[in-house]
This record gives C-alpha cells, structure tokens and sequence, in this order.
C-alpha cells in the first residue's frame, strides 16, 4: 500500500509560501496504489447506491407495503437524500478544518465508513418500515460523510496534469459499483436478496479503511482555519454564481441532467413489474444495471483518456448526455424487455463517457485551496439533491398521467437541457 503515497515528479508549479502545505496545489504525481485504493474505496461506497436504492430497498417495500410502494419509496428517497444533501458540505466544512495529528480527511472517512456498517447491519434485520427507514437514514447520512471527504482528496492529492485520468478512473468506480451492487442485489441472493447486506458491510470495511489509514494525509496547523460556526456556514453555504460564474455553472451541469437520470432509474423495478410485466423485476431490474455499469466502463476509462489527451472536457460531457437523452427514449417508446436492454446499453456508454470528465471539470473551478472539500460537497449537492427531486416529480408526473412514458420523456427533457448549462463555462475546453 505504500504506493498510495504520491511520487515525485519534476512539475512547473511553485509551492505558495503563504500557504501550508495541507493547503498547497498538489505538484506529485499519484501512483497506482493510490488510484487503485481510491476506486475500490469509491466502488464500495457505489455498491450501496446501486444495489440498495434501485434493487434492495424497492425490493423490501414491496414486501412490507405492497399497496403504498411507489409513495413510500418516494418519501423515503427524498426525505434521506436530503439528509445527504446536507451531510456532503457539512462534512467537507469540518474535514476542512480538522487539525487532527491524523490529517484532514482520513478521520472522516473512517468514522462514515464504520457508521456506514452499523446502517447496513440495521436495514439487514428490519421488519417494519419504521425500521428500515431508520437503517435507510444512517446509510444515507454516513456513506455521503465517507464519499465526501474521500473526492476531496482527489484536488488534495492530484496534479491538475492527471485529474482526466484520475477522474476516468473515479468515474470507473461508479460501473463497478454498479455491477457488483446489481450482481449482489438481483443475482447472487435470489431466494434472499437481503443477504446481500452482509457482503456489501464486509467491502466497505474493507476498502475506506485501509485507503484512510495509508493515505498521505497533510496535517493542517492549528490556528489556521477559522473555527466552524454555523451561522457563518450557513451564510456561505452557497458559493455565489456572480463571484464565481464557472462554479455554478459546474452546478448546474450535475444537477440538471441528473434529475433525469434519476427521473429514468429510479422506478426501472416498478416500471418491470408493472409496465413490460417482466416475470422476475428484481432480477430484470439487476440485468439492466448490470449492463449499463458494464458498457459505462468502457466509454469511462476510453473518455478519460482521450480527453487528457485531447485536452478537451466538454464535448465529452455533451455526448454523454445527448446519449443518455436517448436511451430514456427508447425506454418511454418502446415498453418491452427487448427494449430495456438495448435502452440500458445505450444509457451506459451515455454515462460513462459523461462520468469520464465530470469530476476533471469540477477540480478545475473550484474557487478557494482553503475549502476544497466544502467547495466538494457543494458540487456533491447536485449529485444528491436531484435524488431527492426526481422522486417528487417522478410521483406527480405518475399521479397526474399514470404513464412511465410522460416520465421517460421528462427524462429525456432534462438530460438534454443540462447541454446547455456546460457550454458557459469558461475555464474548461
């Protein structure tokens, strides 16, 4: 693991006198060991998301509350995910200011990834709704403090020369999660899917905790940072879009085109079940995971390496999305089996190739050294809040029109909107 340390290269950039050097511009190139820990880290944290939130979790409501599913899993999604959205910057507030003999991030990472383990293990034995949203809620709240303090470590620890590469890479963990979490979720345990929860513990404790403790964690001197208050947190919770245009924009071109994505997946197991009537949902709902997480592999790691190359990151991105638009229209045109997986395939390499630039482009505008993981989990916001909204919309659009087909098609609308919040930006090519 000693590779996870980074390795000397001979760069231009000057290290700032008035700075310290937890805050400094990294100039050292990171080994293999720390891009391989850092995406099996991310991949544990991503298992969760895709095997819990797509499969598990709509697999247990179905069971528990067979008539009210679709409305409980919406509450559920929504109410945890703003739990989560709240849990990113606030958690990359403190580790921006943890003075610990440790270092900044790794405290974190290991507390979330722990407490992670205590939620897994919660929603595992639930018996009742009460109970597993209980379970839902710690899982939320503390894998969003592990993933928010382990992707800043990427502007802590990465030359601005590597972060295509590493956000390739990164972007690499999202297909991977998702594959195993689908495997987990709707193949392995077919006779008890739950069972699931034991393996998915296991990974995470066995992958942030040894990146935490072997990771090259600068120490901030004490005195430096000002100290947290909430008040002032809450005044600059938001960094302003006029001051830093860039920024927001960066914003936007996560949160729009994620709403429809999240508009499009969320229900993919309800949309089986009670649309194509698919026989076994949990099943087909994993197959169309599966293949999306393995076509995204390819045009991640392929994205990230021709746009290092090409020195280009938005028309990557834009491809992405304009590929995702589509396999959302195949999905609200063509309501069979034969449909979902071409639609999955196309959605994946949509995803990967946007995936493969999009963390690259965010290192590269935030504003402040001093608070790059609050600036993190500020970007991390439009990655959860639309997790929250889509379910809302989802359910009104279903309410109002009873058709998966209007959803796929707002879908569609919103992916295809979030092209015109990239071209802005200013600072990226």
């Amino acid at each position: 693991m000693e590779d996870i340390q980074a390795v000397d290269i001979a760069l231009s950039a000057e290290p700032s006198p008035d700075l310290p050097e937890a805050l400094q511009a990294p100039t050292r190139q990171v080994g293999r060991g720390f891009m391989f820990a850092l995406t099996a880290s991310a991949i544990s944290l991503y298992i969760l998301y895709a095997g819990i939130g797509a499969l598990l979790l709509p697999f247990q409501i179905g069971l528990l509350a067979p008539g009210s599913k679709v409305a409980i899993l919406s509450f559920f999604t929504s109410i945890t995910v703003l739990i989560a959205l709240f849990a990113n910057p606030l958690a990359g507030a403190f580790s921006d200011r943890t003075t610990s003999r440790f270092g900044r991030r790794r405290p974190w990472i290991i507390a979330g990834g722990l407490l992670t383990v205590v939620g897994l293990l919660f929603m595992w034995r639930a018996t009742s709704i009460p109970l597993l949203f209980i379970g839902y809620c710690f899982v939320e709240l503390f894998s969003n403090i592990a993933l928010a303090t382990l992707v800043a470590t990427i502007p802590d620890q990465v030359p601005e020369n590597q972060r295509g590469t590493v956000s390739g890479i990164f972007g690499l963990a999202t297909g991977l999660g998702g594959i195993l979490g689908a495997i987990l979720a709707g193949q392995i345990f077919k006779s008890a899917p739950t069972n699931a929860y034991v393996v998915m513990f296991l990974i995470v404790l066995l992958t942030t905790i040894p990146f935490a403790l072997f990771l090259h964690d600068k120490v901030l001197p004490k005195g430096y940072m000002p100290a947290f208050h909430l008040g002032a947190f809450l005044k600059n919770f938001w960094v302003n879009p006029r001051k830093y245009p860039d920024f927001g924009w960066a914003w936007l071109t996560r949160f729009v085109p994620f709403v429809g994505y999240f508009l499009g997946i969320t229900y993919i197991f309800y949309y089986l079940e009670d649309v194509v009537k698919y026989p076994a949902a949990l099943q087909g709902a994993s197959t169309f995971s599966i293949i999306a997480a393995v076509v995204s592999l390819l045009s991640t790691v392929l994205g990230g390496f021709l746009s290092d190359r090409l020195k280009r990151r938005k028309l990557f991105v834009i491809a992405g999305m304009c590929i995702m638009a589509i396999s959302f229209l195949l999905l609200a045109l063509f309501q069979s089996w034969i449909a979902v997986l071409v639609a999955a395939a196309v959605l994946g390499f949509g995803l990967g190739a946007y995936l493969a630039v999009d963390v690259a482009i965010v290192t590269l505008v935030l504003p402040s050294a001093k608070n790059r993981a609050k600036d993190m989990g500020i970007i991390n916001i439009a990655n959860t809040l639309p997790h929250s909204v889509a379910p809302v919309l989802a359910g009104f659009i279903l309410a109002l029109t009873h058709s998966y087909s209007f959803l796929y098609i707002a879908a569609t609308i919103f992916v295809l909107l979030g092209i015109l919040t990239v071209m802005p930006i200013k600072a990226v090519r």
